[in-house]
């Protein structure tokens, strides 16, 4: 068999070298950097907002400890810090404006004196006219002051069956403890401010609104405890309500007729005298034109009117001055049966018929 001839070695294609494989080199922890190095495999894998990245950058005390006199001083370092005092500097100014801004806003609305207005002393019918926008006009003032959290902490104290009056546009409502409460009765004397109580605590506690109940009427007049409580209430709350009523004293009888008497607790925040005499002259000198914009009297001695109401009185505190009440009261004893025989006698309740008043069938009699 004949053999093929050789091709010669130029003729054939010579084959692609290819590279070795890369070695990879073993892992090792990073060293703690001065500053911050690009993110890791696992920081990409978690999307962080810029928030959480700014953040992270922020100067540590941990830094300072470690860094070298020489490290702190380099600009990279030095722009750290002086961008992170700015906010700081920035928070403090914008707070400092919005208080002078509202302090400026309230001095010029209360010096300005109601000329050839007689300011009443029943103001109640203006919180009908507000109840929609006035949540906004003093969620400022009350988060200052700190009497929203006053409020929470006094309403977490509720229990059994409660009783909240002057609940206005219920501004207590997000803070009810209701797995503590057996039933919830929210009374005020105003149709609009209720209205809107009665939503908020809808759209707060929907699970529960089968047990609470809305009433509009005055807490001077006597007030019926629901079934399951003809005993009294557990738990009597009121907020901001001794200044807009004529009758302070007259009130708190009401409340103690009401409430419990083993066990029941009265629970007052309102707003009234101060420990100074100076702001006092502040508060009686603008308290007609609050009044006749905000339908309260924010000069009331609230001392004075626990003391002539007679009630037991269990803890008072102060704040602001001594211008934010906190007031605990225990009805006494016997004084819920006297107080509701006293009403049913001026009521005109279990009286025996007159000559005049006997009914048509007593004839046959």
């Amino acid at each position: 068999m004949a053999k093929l001839p050789r091709v010669p070695k130029g003729v054939l294609p010579k084959a692609p070298r290819v590279p070795p494989p890369p070695q990879l080199k073993p892992f090792s922890p990073r060293p703690a950097q001065s500053q911050p190095g690009p993110p890791t495999l696992e920081d990409r894998s978690v999307p962080r907002t810029t928030a959480q990245r700014v953040w992270d950058e922020r100067p540590k005390a941990a830094d300072f400890r470690r860094l070298s006199p020489e490290e702190m001083k380099a600009p990279q370092h030095v722009a750290r810090v002086q961008r992170w005092r700015q906010w700081p500097l920035m928070i403090c100014g914008i707070a400092a404006f919005g208080m002078g801004l509202y302090a400026v806003q309230m001095y010029v609305s209360l010096t300005q004196e109601p000329e050839g207005v007689e300011v009443p002393e029943d103001l109640s019918d203006r919180f009908d006219s507000e109840a929609e926008g006035y949540d906004e006009k003093v969620d400022l003032a009350e988060t200052m002051l700190r009497v929203s959290a006053r409020r929470k902490e006094m309403a977490r104290k509720a229990r059994g069956h409660v009783l909240e009056v002057a609940v206005g546009t219920g501004r207590n409502i997000p803070y009810y403890p209701t797995k503590q409460c057996a039933t919830v009765t929210l009374l005020d004397s105003s149709a609009p401010m209720l209205a809107v109580a009665k939503r908020k605590w809808k759209d707060t506690h929907p699970e529960y609104f089968s047990r609470v109940f809305f009433k509009q009427q005055s807490a001077i007049d006597p007030i019926t405890p629901p079934y399951g409580a003809q005993d009294g209430y557990d738990t009597i709350l009121q907020t901001m309500g001794l200044c807009s009523t004529p009758e302070p004293v007259k009130l708190l009888h009401s409340l103690e007729a009401a409430t419990k008497e083993d066990g029941g607790q009265i629970l007052l925040l309102e707003h009234g005298k101060s420990h100074y005499e100076w702001l006092n002259d502040i508060l009686d000198k603008t308290a007609p034109n609050h009044a006749l914009t905000h339908g309260c009297w924010w000069n009331k001695d609230i001392g004075k009117i626990v003391e002539e109401s007679g009630l037991e009185v269990v803890d008072i505190k102060r704040y602001n001055f001594g211008t934010t009440w906190w007031v605990e009261l225990k009805a006494r004893k016997g004084m819920r049966k006297q107080l509701v025989e006293r009403v049913e006698e001026e009521m005109g309740v279990g009286k025996a018929p007159t000559a005049q008043s006997r009914s048509w069938w007593s004839v046959w009699r």
